[in-house]
């Protein structure tokens, strides 16, 4: 009889959980969700610290020369006829083609469609098998610890042991992880935000790690400067579809806005940011900091290329 009780407890305290078509109450999610463990959390900072390591931004160009078993040609770059250049690429007997304002541009553009055409075609080959999260979690957290051992065993670093698992997985996530982090950072610096680590798979070695600081300097090659970026004068054909901030970034690469204040009482507050450009600083306000972004990116354009870009009122009416 106890035993029937307990029963019918648990029953009603599960239908309590369910609305009456039988779906779990979202609300109810969260109380029947086992709690981490201690050693579940200090397993899923691990795994971060690792993921951190192997996926380091990556351009499109880097990605695509890393996949394990492509065929990859020559690339042919010629002139557009509106400006630009053209880059035609051939990976594993497809062609690829790509546009962009300069030849790098273009090479990463193709890259990128080559890139995109060849992952998609291995994820539809190899379908991902749908499992419950805490298998996924277990596998996930299997990798890493592998990870860590080949490491200890094999002093790699963590690109080397990313080469090493996409030979085990036909579609390459890490590559496309690395380049998909990349075009996310790129975003967030044409729209002038200061991302520290979008440079560092293309940070140079400033030595070999077996001499000292006060080594001579004929001891081994020069590390050479790190090219400044290309300056335009001429702005590209569909300019008026480009938003300011993105253009600017163009004719100008490597711009830093910074945050200057704000202005007005609450609720009319303005946000003001400025920028420098060939040595001169130019300021504008917005209702938000992006709108202030646009806005002083408008000034510039206008000012030294003849651009017609309206800037947003400060307030809407």
């Amino acid at each position: 009889m106890e035993d029937d009780a307990a029963e019918e407890d648990v029953k009603v305290e599960e239908t309590g959980l369910y609305d009456e078509s039988g779906k779990l109450q979202y609300k109810n999610i969260f109380r029947t969700r086992k709690k981490s463990s201690v050693r579940a959390k200090e397993k899923k900072i691990r795994q971060n610290r690792q993921l951190r390591k192997t996926l380091i931004p990556k351009n499109a160009l880097m990605a695509l020369n890393e996949v394990v078993g492509l065929t990859i040609s020559e690339f042919t770059i010629t002139n557009a006829s509106g400006g630009g250049f053209v880059a035609v690429v051939s990976v594993n007997d497809k062609q690829y083609e790509g546009k962009g304002h300069s030849k790098i541009a273009a090479k990463n553009n193709a890259s990128e469609k080559a890139l995109r055409d060849y992952v998609l075609e291995k994820m539809r080959e190899k379908p991902r098998l749908r499992k419950n999260s805490v298998n996924a979690d277990e596998s996930v957290e299997m990798a890493v610890d592998t990870n860590n051992e080949v490491a200890s065993e094999n002093g790699e670093d963590g690109q080397e042991i990313a080469g090493a698992m996409s030979l085990m997985d036909d579609v390459p996530m890490v590559n496309l992880a690395s380049f998909a982090i990349y075009k996310l950072f790129t975003e967030w610096e044409n729209e002038g935000y200061v991302v520290p680590e979008l440079r560092v798979a293309h940070a140079p070695q400033t030595g070999t790690g077996t001499g000292t600081d006060n080594s001579n300097a004929d001891a081994g090659p020069q590390v050479k400067p790190p090219k400044a970026p290309p300056i335009r004068s001429e702005l590209p054909n569909n300019w008026e579809s480009i938003h300011p901030s993105t253009l600017l970034c163009m004719m100008r690469p490597g711009l830093q806005y910074r945050e200057i204040g704000t202005v007005g009482d609450p609720p009319n507050v303005l946000q003001r940011m400025g920028v420098t450009v060939d040595e001169v600083d130019y300021e504008s306000s917005g209702r938000s900091k992006k709108i202030a972004r646009r806005n002083v990116a408008v000034c510039v354009l206008n000012e030294l290329f003849g651009t017609n870009f309206i800037k947003e009122p400060p307030f809407e009416e």
